[in-house]
């Protein structure tokens, strides 16, 4: 049943007209209200992911599936500002629907689950966890980082580069270049330790015959 809502008469001067002259039916039963208000947050699970621009998923709640909506991210400023972690199917999530309409939802991710429990259970600890393999962990209360990874590591700044992989360890700069690795320390053009150089470095007590050098100079 919907019931119409009229509003009082007030006057206002004369040859003019008050907003409140004019009655206001009220539209919507209270049964949709209800819905409405009901619709403004809930609870869910990722359902689907689209990676492609513009980003969406779609969100399982109850018996419904969202269309295809946006989430929240920690940043989004293009450019200038931003982060880049998209929901994985399956990861529990709140709906922020304005108004209770679905259509204009949004999912916020980051809700623990039986399915998807916590990495770590540590005081002090803040863990972050990119697969089964990858993670970074900082402990305050020891004051150590931990950061492990399958594969490799790139640190670029510049044109210097360093890159730690299963073989070794690469270092890249200033045109030259240096490895680390189990066969032992390989530069180009050329390698020093402090002052001396592999290449120019000179012995002293050099005689003819099979006497030994001294150390570099």
């Amino acid at each position: 049943m919907r019931h119409a809502r009229h509003t009082a008469t007030r006057k206002g001067p004369a040859g003019t007209m008050n907003a409140m002259d004019s009655p206001v039916a009220q539209t919507e039963s209270p049964y949709e209200i209800i819905r409405r208000l009901e619709g403004l947050i809930r609870t869910g699970t990722i359902a689907a992911v689209r990676h492609a621009r513009p980003a969406r998923c779609r969100v399982k709640t109850g018996n419904l599936t969202t269309n295809w909506i946006p989430w929240l991210a920690m940043r989004a400023a293009g450019e200038n500002a931003s982060v880049w972690w998209p929901p994985a199917v399956g990861e529990q999530c709140l709906l922020l629907s304005p108004g209770g309409d679905l259509l204009g939802a949004v999912a916020l991710t980051g809700i623990y689950s039986s399915a998807a429990a916590q990495p770590s259970d540590r005081e002090g600890v803040c863990h972050t966890q990119w697969s089964p393999t990858d993670f970074m962990e900082h402990d305050s209360t020891t004051g150590r980082l931990n950061i492990n990874v399958a594969h490799g590591i790139t640190l670029r700044v510049g044109n210097s580069v360093i890159s730690i992989d299963e073989q070794g360890i690469s270092l890249q700069a200033s045109g030259g270049s240096a490895t680390v690795n189990a066969q032992g320390l390989a530069g180009a053009p050329d390698v020093t330790t402090g002052p001396i150089s592999l290449l120019r470095h000179r012995h002293g007590g050099v005689r003819a015959g099979d006497a030994v050098t001294q150390g570099p100079l």
